[in-house]
């Protein structure tokens, strides 16, 4: 299935206060549309979370941290690891709403996370929880993720869907084109001529984009000519995905699918 049609939405208050849209758009997602909420979070605090991320790339220590309650944030390079389900080059920071941290970034995306969770008919503080409870086998986190420029990608893939999530959407956190901070690729779905349709060509920092995520999607190689770039000068492309994940070892649903590896 392809991405049908893309439905832009203004007013996030009256979208969640109607409960008859609320059924029209999870149909919608269901036969393969996006949903893009515009301008639901500040872009000022979105730059001002770029810079916190890069000083913590910088100056510490990468670590590998399995997904479980209690987990604590963290940041790791994902470079072709054998433990990923998805085959792919990227910069990751996890974080987890039981945490602390100096910049509160599930303040920052909450609102993305109501909006999921009742999309999904959950209660919109579902898997918020400060306090963990440890018999949960779902967590939500927020995980960033930036692909440098010359190196990252993440191959075709499709996520799992079910009563935990309806979506596992996307924050847009870079601009691309011409003297912006990448010029070409980044996160593809396939439109219904089956052609390519990147993300950063349909929404703008800030949005969060919705869609049904087991749909085949995937990261093209992010500004593929730029080969001498590196990991430290952070130059590339940013994205937030508001993920509620099971917890390693839970078997309620299947894992993300690698449909390049698969085939």
């Amino acid at each position: 299935m392809q991405i049908k049609n893309i439905f832009y939405i203004k007013n996030t208050k009256k979208f969640l206060e109607d409960k008859s849209l609320i059924k029209k758009y999870q149909k919608e997602i269901k036969n393969g549309a996006v949903i893009i909420i515009k301008n639901l979070f500040d872009k000022k605090k979105i730059n001002i979370l770029k810079k916190y991320l890069i000083e913590i790339g910088k100056n510490s220590l990468p670590e590998y941290q399995p997904v479980k309650v209690g987990a604590p944030n963290h940041h790791r390079i994902v470079n072709n690891d054998p433990r990923s389900f998805v085959k792919g080059t990227f910069h990751q920071f996890s974080f987890y709403r039981w945490n602390q941290d100096l910049i509160d970034v599930f303040e920052i995306f909450e609102k993305g996370f109501w909006i999921k969770n009742i999309l999904s008919n959950r209660k919109k503080n579902d898997f918020l929880q400060i306090k963990p409870n440890y018999n949960d086998e779902f967590v939500a986190r927020v995980s960033i993720q930036f692909y440098p420029s010359g190196k990252g990608y993440l191959n075709e893939h499709s996520d799992p869907v079910g009563e935990h999530q309806i979506s596992a959407p996307l924050v847009v956190m870079s601009e691309k084109g011409p003297k912006k901070d990448f010029l070409t690729g980044g996160s593809y779905f396939y439109s219904k001529d089956k052609k390519k349709l990147f993300i950063e060509e349909i929404a703008q920092v800030g949005d969060l984009v919705i869609y049904d995520s087991s749909l085949p999607h995937g990261v093209e190689i992010v500004d593929k000519k730029k080969i001498k770039n590196n990991w430290l000068d952070f130059k590339g492309r940013w994205t937030a995905v508001l993920a509620t994940n099971k917890i390693q070892g839970s078997e309620n649903v299947r894992d993300a699918i690698d449909l390049q590896n698969s085939k």
